[in-house]
């Protein structure tokens, strides 16, 4: 908090700034005018028992104060300062603010104190009347505001003299007992023994068989009465930003003070039990005062705590109000931090606390007194929170002074602090702490940030830690995509970015970021740019769960690899990479003499939208994304790294998916992509999985092995469900299934396994097949039935299978129109033979001696070919394989060079990715037919997976209408 500048400000020491603040502020008037009542009906152990546990909270409390206190320098705001310095703004600003209401009923408290002495001795004077009253309680607090006005200093100086007159009056009351003589008074209901052990014997216990006696209810209500009486301890800390050194000064004056306190409370107690009568305990309220030596002694003593309480209760609450005000946590309350002359005394704040003192003072005394105990209480459990906290969280900067505490002591203040609380009042505990949480959450969503350093980010640190080590790898069932997004430019990537973020479900997030340099000084300068750069991105304007991970490297490759390498922490290292589809388009202009193939033109018939179905979807800037491009981001000012070439991107794709193992997603056409709207004006409204089986067979040790994907599979389902259990998606679009078979036949049985298979995974969506052989799909009819309905599409099918020997004899053989079909696949089986075993063309898993027992094996199931082959028929002799074969990885492979070849076996699939129950899908639910590829529409965003062990390329997931 800012201190205007100004001369040398006077300050005050341990007796006169904290020491005698405390002493006046806990002998409270309940000590003259309730004291006599509360021992009357609960007796003097039962009130002995109540101070002791009222004390008790003030001792533990009074630690926790005193370590908080010694740890640093302590400013103007007392025990609002040290709980918003150590628990942040959230907590420091919404018990700063319940502290200050209760310093603020503590003076209304005084002052009507005040007028009840003035009535009590000048009854026959005085005006009678709820208004009258009023009026001179108004009259009594414009007084000690218009004396606080004057400052902490004349305060201070006066506070000497208050506390003299205050001590004659304790300590004539137990003088009174040992040296009056016993008298009885009927008219004013006193029965005076003096000292006996029978009036002490019969004030002992509480009279149960009394109309005034009411059990624990009784308890509680004088409980609260009786706290107020005793809280008074933070009056020291409230005069922190006058005091020459509060770390000092706030801990030895308080805790003097708490045991000047105590003595008197039990020497008053006991006295009044062993002298006075139970029945005037009960019925005279100024029983001290009537019993005493010297009457007036108690009147000045009775004006002398109410007088000074009131006038600490405007000045405290006034320099807490100053101190909130300068933090800035609550709008509109500048005005009142500012502080008038060179002692910075707050003038506006103390107009303030008046105004509402003065609403207090409609209440009457024990009202008062419970309020004030609930807030204080509440008070008091955040100190020692915040002490508990600081302890545990085990910051090395916390090293208070004050060393007589420990976190246990802190936390069972903490607990009796808020036991005592509802043992008061539950209903006005549960309001107030309502209270705190709505503040509470009004300052943590409104109030600007603040670097405080306080204890929860201590706090998260150290569980961080130490649930990190104790982070095992996840079981199957709790299986979560733990992503890393390997990304370039945030612009251009925004919406794959956002995309990602909804699909993480709770789970790691890392966006990675390589700076391609050989000059490692620059490189270190341009990091420590793009780190403040990506990191304001994230947390300010994308508002995305993520974590950044930059590295240098002289290649984008190496980059890459030591991402991956270097990605997470402990148990928390990311499981699926996601990496944007190769851009075609820099490739063509940055090569404009290479010839780069354009992707094959389709175009899905709009639907159109009749007037009874409502208006048109229009595309409008409405989603996330759209508002995070429309204006700057600190990452446009960063260095971009140049495009990457062709094989370097299959490079990294080889590396993610077969070195590390990895899952794989590759993300195309997210420039498109419809993130939810809450209007509703989405244009597309399914998430479509396309999860394609794909199988190879292998030969192993003489006996031929099926490998499928379906980890990939199941992957695709529980991605997708993953990104639809979101609510903003959820919402806006449905999930929908899409396989394809070959033909029409086998429609309804696909269906029905798939569903099979969605039940058991407990995933709820649509689901759609289609079959291959509908006529519709140009490339499958060219390459299955040799009819290709135009030129262009038998030029790309020829373009796209130009290398495949197989396939070049298999157009030579159908331009053999003479030929009977028993011939073609006769012919079919020599090309089999004479292809298989070329390097390249059948099965790479395979040893080149073991093709021999493969072609045998081939033209033995020749004659068992139906007269019509599909792909399904035809991948049996191994001509067509839809997969991309991989081989299994040595454990030399990260020491090999990146371009080496590797035929040993494919790995098979090792880990499924959905819990089904432990149960073993059967054959019916597992195994799809294999088929040609359908082609995205122009609005759909492709995402391709792979994972693991298999590298496949497949349409996976899109958006469509």
């Amino acid at each position: 908090m800012d201190q205007p500048s100004g001369g040398k400000r006077h300050k005050l020491g341990t007796v006169s700034g904290v020491y005698i603040p405390v002493c006046l502020n806990v002998f409270s008037i309940l000590l003259f005018l309730r004291f006599g009542m509360i021992l009357g009906q609960i007796g003097m152990l039962g009130m002995l028992g109540l101070l002791l546990v009222s004390y008790l909270v003030d001792i533990i409390t009074t630690l926790s104060l005193s370590a908080v206190a010694s740890n640093g320098e302590v400013k103007g705001g007392g025990a609002y300062y040290l709980i918003s310095r150590s628990l942040g703004p959230e907590f420091g600003g919404s018990i700063g603010l319940l502290f200050y209401l209760a310093q603020v009923l503590n003076t209304s408290l005084n002052v009507v104190g005040l007028i009840a002495v003035l009535k009590l001795n000048f009854e026959q004077t005085m005006p009678h009347g709820f208004w009258q009253n009023y009026l001179l309680q108004t009259a009594a607090l414009v007084a000690c505001t218009a004396l606080s006005l004057a400052g902490s200093g004349m305060f201070a100086r006066a506070s000497n003299a208050l506390l003299v007159i205050l001590g004659a009056a304790i300590l004539s009351i137990p003088i009174s007992a040992l040296f009056r003589k016993p008298f009885e008074d009927p008219n004013l209901d006193i029965e005076f023994t003096g000292l006996s052990v029978a009036t002490l014997q019969s004030n002992l216990w509480p009279h149960k068989e009394g109309k005034h006696y009411g059990g624990l209810a009784v308890f509680r209500d004088v409980f609260g009465i009786l706290f107020p009486a005793t809280s008074g301890i933070f009056a020291g800390a409230s005069m922190s930003g006058d005091l020459r050194s509060p770390g000092k000064a706030i801990p030895k004056g308080t805790l003097y003070a708490i045991l000047t306190t105590s003595i008197a409370y039990v020497l008053v107690i006991v006295f009044m039990a062993a002298s006075t009568g139970h029945g005037s305990l009960l019925r005279n309220a100024n029983i001290i005062q009537d019993t005493n030596l010297y009457a007036p002694t108690i009147l000045a003593g009775e004006l002398a705590v109410t007088f000074f309480s009131a006038l600490m209760g405007i000045v405290g609450a006034a320099k807490l109000m100053q101190a909130l005000a300068r933090d800035k946590l609550f709008p509109g309350l500048s005005l009142l931090g500012r502080g008038l002359n060179k002692n910075d005394e707050p003038i506006a704040a103390v107009l303030l606390t008046y105004l509402l003192a003065q609403a207090a003072l409609l209440a009457d005394l024990d009202q008062l007194a419970s309020l004030i105990s609930i807030f204080y209480l509440l008070t008091f459990f955040t100190m020692n929170l915040a002490c508990f906290l600081l302890k545990v969280a085990s910051a090395p900067n916390f090293r208070p002074g004050f060393r007589s505490f420990s976190w246990q002591s802190a936390l069972v203040g903490a607990i009796l602090s808020s036991a005592a609380m509802f043992f008061v009042d539950e209903t006005s505990a549960a309001t107030a702490v309502c209270l705190l949480v709505f503040l509470f959450l009004l300052l943590h969503y409104l109030s600007p940030p603040k670097h405080w350093g306080d204890v929860s980010q201590n706090l998260i640190y150290h569980q961080v830690r130490k649930y990190l080590l104790r982070l095992r790898p996840e079981h199957i069932k709790f299986w979560r995509p733990q992503i890393i997004l390997l990304v370039n430019d945030p612009r251009s990537q925004t919406r794959l970015i956002q995309f990602c973020n909804s699909m993480k479900k709770g789970a790691l997030y890392i966006l990675g970021h390589v700076i391609v340099t050989n000059d490692f000084d620059e490189g270190a300068q341009e990091a420590k740019s793009q780190q403040q750069a990506w990191s304001k991105y994230i947390s300010e304007y994308s508002r995305i769960k993520a974590f950044l991970q930059l590295t240098m490297s002289p290649s984008i490759t190496w980059g890459i690899r030591n991402l991956i390498l270097s990605a997470g922490l402990g148990g928390m290292r990311p499981n699926i990479a996601v990496i944007g589809f190769y851009n075609l388009e820099e490739l063509r202009q940055a090569n404009p003499q290479l010839q780069v193939p354009e992707p094959p033109d389709y175009h899905e018939p709009s639907r159109k939208i009749s007037i009874k179905e409502g208006k048109v979807p229009r595309r409008r800037r409405g989603d996330t994304s759209s508002r995070i491009l429309d204006g700057y981001l600190p990452t446009d000012t960063i260095r971009r790294e140049g495009s990457m070439s062709a094989s370097t991107y299959l490079t990294i794709l080889e590396d993610l998916a077969l070195r590390f193992k990895m899952n794989v997603a590759v993300g195309k056409g997210f420039h498109t992509l419809e993130t939810p709207r809450s209007d509703g004006s989405n244009t597309k409204k399914y998430i479509d999985l396309w999860p394609i089986q794909m199988s190879a067979e292998l030969q192993a040790e003489g006996k031929s092995v099926l490998t499928t994907n379906f980890d990939t599979y199941t992957l695709i389902l529980q991605l997708g469900y993953i990104l639809h259990s979101v609510p903003a998606w959820s919402r806006v679009y449905r999930l929908r299934v899409l396989v394809f078979v070959e033909y029409e036949e086998e429609v309804n049985a696909e269906q029905g396994r798939v569903k099979a298979l969605l039940d058991k995974l407990r995933i709820e969506a649509d689901v759609v097949v289609s079959w291959l052989a509908s006529g519709n799909l140009a490339t499958y009819e060219a390459i299955i039935s040799g009819h290709a309905p135009d030129q262009a599409t038998e030029n790309m099918v020829n373009h796209c299978l130009r290398d495949e020997e197989w396939w070049e004899e298999l157009r030579i053989l159908r331009d053999r129109t003479f030929m009977s079909p028993s011939q073609e696949l006769d012919s079919l089986a020599n090309i089999v033979e004479s292809t298989a075993g070329r390097p390249g063309i059948f099965n790479p898993h395979n040893d080149p001696e073991d093709y021999g027992e493969y072609r045998h094996h081939s033209i033995s199931h020749i004659t068992e070919l139906p007269k019509r082959p599909t792909v399904s028929t035809l991948a049996r002799l191994g001509v067509v394989n839809l997969g991309i074969h991989t081989a299994n990885l040595l454990p030399n492979v990260f020491n090999s060079n990146s371009d080496s070849d590797d035929d040993s076996g494919s790995e098979t699939d090792s880990e499924s990715y959905i819990d089904v129950g432990d149960a073993d899908f059967n054959d019916d639910a597992s195994v799809t037919s294999e088929g040609d590829y359908l082609e995205p529409d122009d609005g759909g965003v492709i995402m391709t997976l792979t994972s693991g062990s298999l590298w496949r390329v497949a349409k996976q997931c899109k958006l469509r209408e």
